[in-house]
């Protein structure tokens, strides 16, 4: 079975990259609408058996379970790696074969490019990693492990070599997937500028505007 895990921060801290670009209560505003839509574009793909979101967040709980998510409720969010790894053994715990690690602040992600890493999971045949590396190609912005513990998280600055040299280290098969709807994150304001450029008529880009030009 394949599970796609959302690990959601606190929104009320999110975004810290854009402290002095937008005030804290947009801040939370966006990361609420970023999570709801890609939860929702996750609840739309095929080849997915089970949508898991893990936070803290009552808002957020709230509202998946509404769409008919899963929900595993933290009690502390240390970091993303360990939410992300103990989402894993959990999903485990509830019959995931392969997990699919995916962020909120992808704009621009279709219900397909979930199907297109899904299948890359599936094809991956008992054991192995794909990764999908960030814009910039140094991080990592979504991953598919089977099973779901077979290599650890290590996700920040580097993480996509990272997450390379642990699969290598165990001699697990990796492919890396580059799917622009998932490489493609909002973090800096330089972020929000190409958006504006490349999808000015997106949810995610119409509230930015009305953002800015409120302040």
């Amino acid at each position: 079975m394949i599970f796609a895990l959302l690990p959601v921060k606190n929104p009320r801290n999110a975004k810290q990259r854009l402290y002095g670009y937008l005030p804290a209560a947009d801040r939370e505003l966006l990361a609420r609408l970023l999570y709801e839509q890609t939860v929702t574009a996750l609840c739309r793909a095929s080849g997915i058996d089970r949508v898991v979101v893990v936070s803290s967040d009552g808002a957020i709980t709230a509202h998946a379970r509404s769409i008919g998510a899963a929900v595993i409720e933290e009690r502390e969010q240390s970091s993303h790696s360990a939410s992300a790894d103990a989402a894993c053994r959990s999903a485990m715990e509830m019959g995931a074969e392969t997990a699919l690690l995916v962020p909120i602040d992808v704009p621009l992600v279709a219900p397909a490019d979930f199907e297109t890493l899904a299948a890359a999971g599936r094809a991956m045949n008992g054991r192995g990693v794909v990764i999908v590396p960030s814009a910039d190609g140094t991080g990592t912005n979504a991953l598919a492990r089977t099973p779901p513990d077979v290599i650890p998280s290590c996700f920040g600055p580097g993480s996509f070599r990272a997450h390379l040299d642990q699969a290598h280290a165990r001699g697990v098969p990796a492919e890396v997937l580059r799917l622009p709807g998932l490489m493609f994150d909002i973090d800096t304001p330089a972020d929000v500028a190409e958006l504006m450029e490349r999808a000015p008529e997106c949810g995610v880009a119409s509230f930015l505007r009305s953002a800015c030009v409120s302040r």
